[in-house]
């Protein structure tokens, strides 16, 4: 007795197979591909970042409903223990940041901070040199937010002023060239170039 079915049936389930199998690869890229979406809309360096408000050096900007000024950009080697590449060095920063209301306060508590040259490269922060700058500037954070302690954070007041730290790893070739960018997520203009230079603290 011949078994059920030919070569159509065994094609078909073939078919079936196949189609299941790309259904559940498409499936699974869905979330993939908004997480990639969210990540590359809010990463600074990305083409939100193409709308900028400069900021000349020593002057102050406002943005995202606050006053931002940068106080201090040098460019020195690591106090920090670290091992760094031949051809790079660290850039501490620091800037002064003023929301305009409890709103304000709020709303900058996600910002973010990178530094480009002229050329479109960009670097963010390395929290290993956090350490140093914080211990040059007293009453800071590392971050658009009141420092309360070792993990409290609360939104800077109205009115009030808070000094903000960072730090990066970058070429020393491009050092001459960079510019602070602010990013505050939704905030219009899409970010806050602050510019370096002559009035600004360096090594």
């Amino acid at each position: 007795m011949g078994s059920r079915g030919g070569p159509s049936s065994v094609l078909g389930r073939w078919l079936s197979v196949v189609r299941l199998r790309w259904l559940l690869a498409f499936a699974l890229l869905l979330p993939l591909a908004a997480v990639t979406d969210a990540v590359a809309a809010d990463h600074p360096g990305k083409p939100v970042m193409r709308q900028a408000q400069t900021v000349a050096v020593g002057r102050t900007g406002e943005y995202a409903g606050a006053a931002w000024r940068l106080v201090t950009f040098t460019a020195s080697a690591p106090r920090h223990p670290l091992r760094v590449r031949a051809g790079w060095t660290a850039v501490y920063v620091a800037l002064m940041v003023t929301p305009r209301d409890r709103a304000a306060g709020r709303r900058i508590q996600g910002c973010e901070f990178s530094v480009a040259d002229r050329r479109g490269h960009t670097w963010h922060p390395a929290g290993v040199l956090f350490t140093d700058i914080r211990r040059q500037v007293k009453e800071s954070a590392i971050g658009c937010f009141r420092h309360t302690g070792r993990f409290l954070r609360h939104p800077i007041p109205g009115g009030e002023t808070q000094n903000v730290v960072t730090a990066f790893l970058v070429p020393k070739a491009s050092v001459r060239d960079l510019a602070l960018r602010v990013l505050v997520p939704d905030a219009a203009p899409a970010y806050l170039r602050l510019l370096t230079g002559a009035g600004v603290k360096r090594a």
